[in-house]
């Protein structure tokens, strides 16, 4: 007589398999979280490729910096007060001739990889300038790299007149090691204590700017160092990872608490000096991070200054070429970070910034009479009201036109 399974065995076995699927996917979370949170390598060519700033006519210097556990950082620093020197070719192996030692030693444009850090020879055209800008300290989303962000780099750097340091989380990039929150917070703090002993940022306003995870990179850098971080531009961000889980990943929904990377900006954002001005641009559309959870920052932010932008049609990855978004930043920079420019300047510095307005719009003047023009003469810190809405239009024309094809090969961001 063959063997008839009663309902209580099937009911066991069924119970059996589900109870191991369970225990595989708690497993899987557990062991592999840092991987879906941090997808370093994606898309393809992620570690193995990066655009560097003067791909953009973009002045920089490429940095290493070593974290005090021993990994070694890529940064972009550009300055205000430089330019790209003309080109000169790659290095090539040739033989050394007298006449070759006699030139001046210009460093020789080179390409950055893994190995070696990329160089754009520089001319110093002001080298004060630097450091009465603000700086903008460029914390990017989880996937792809610093060079996919470049695009609104220009941005700041050539329309908002601010320095810019981007930072290439460990793991990402050419940078060595294996993200995760303890080593992302330890690069950020080196890369603080890197813009606070330079010679030309060390004394200026430092804004902090974050896209998605690197939002909460922004708020804990500013939670931890109420003194040092003076602004702060959130971008669809959330309240932490694990309350964010249910949403990205609902079949683990009940596996939440085996979360190891918590993020917890929710907390962290209490902690922030009532005295640093903060901006949120939030996607009403964002697919990732429900835009409650940018609600409820702002919401918990106690910062006497607190805005926020919201773009009703804005995705999580389209919301920064969304109309009004530069304008936005434009209006928030003159506002309140020009101020506090202002507030740290002494009188001679202020009588020496009246100065060279002078001499700038006599220069200005002269060029326009000889039909000339210079793109670096639109000077957000000198422009009126108005005048920063015209600019912040132009500039979102621009990445709107230019700059969307480049964004939108950034993968899906968190």
């Amino acid at each position: 007589m063959g063997y008839i399974p009663s309902l209580g065995s099937f009911v066991g076995v069924v119970g059996g398999v589900l109870a191991v699927s369970l225990i595989s996917t708690a497993g899987l979370l557990y062991r592999y979280q840092t991987s879906l949170i941090y997808p370093c390598s994606f898309p393809a060519g992620s570690k193995a490729e990066v655009n560097t700033p003067d791909e953009y006519d973009l002045p920089y210097i490429e940095e290493e910096l070593i974290t005090p556990d021993s990994e070694r950082l890529r940064v972009f620093v550009m300055l205000q007060g430089t330019k790209l020197a003309a080109r000169r070719p790659m290095p090539r192996i040739q033989e050394v001739t007298d006449d070759d030692e006699k030139r001046p030693t210009q460093p020789v444009e080179r390409k950055s990889t893994p190995t070696q850090t990329g160089i754009a020879p520089l001319d110093v055209v002001d080298a004060q300038l630097a450091n009465k800008r603000p700086t903008v300290l460029f914390l990017h989303a989880n996937a792809g790299n610093m060079g996919h962000r470049l695009p609104l780099a220009a941005v700041f750097f050539k329309r908002f007149g601010c320095n810019v340091i981007m930072l290439s989380y460990r793991g990402y990039g050419f940078s060595t090691g294996s993200p995760n929150e303890r080593g992302i917070k330890i690069d950020t703090q080196t890369t603080l204590d890197y813009i606070r002993s330079h010679p030309a940022l060390s004394s200026t306003i430092l804004v902090a700017y974050g896209q998605s995870i690197g939002g909460a990179v922004a708020i804990d850098l500013a939670a931890r160092n109420p003194a040092s971080v003076h602004a702060l531009i959130l971008e669809n961000t959330f309240l932490s990872v694990p309350e964010l889980i249910p949403h990205v990943l609902p079949p683990v929904r009940p596996f939440a608490f085996l979360c190891r990377e918590y993020w917890n900006s929710g907390v962290a954002i209490t902690k922030i000096s009532s005295r640093v001005p903060t901006l949120f641009l939030s996607g009403r559309q964002d697919e990732l991070v429900p835009p409650p959870h940018m609600d409820a920052l702002f919401a918990r932010c106690c910062c006497t200054v607190k805005l926020k932008k919201e773009f009703a049609d804005g995705t999580h990855n389209d919301t920064c070429i969304k109309p009004g978004y530069f304008e936005a930043i434009g209006e928030f920079l003159l506002a309140h970070v020009v101020t506090l420019v202002n507030d740290s300047s002494t009188a001679a510095v202020v009588a020496e910034k009246e100065t060279l307005q002078q001499q700038g719009a006599k220069a200005k003047s002269a060029a326009k009479e000889a039909g000339s023009s210079d793109e670096s003469s639109d000077d957000w810190v000198q422009m009126s009201h108005s005048e920063v809405k015209d600019e912040a239009a132009k500039a979102r024309s621009q990445a709107k036109d230019a700059d969307a094809p480049t964004l939108s090969k950034v993968p899906t961001k968190l």
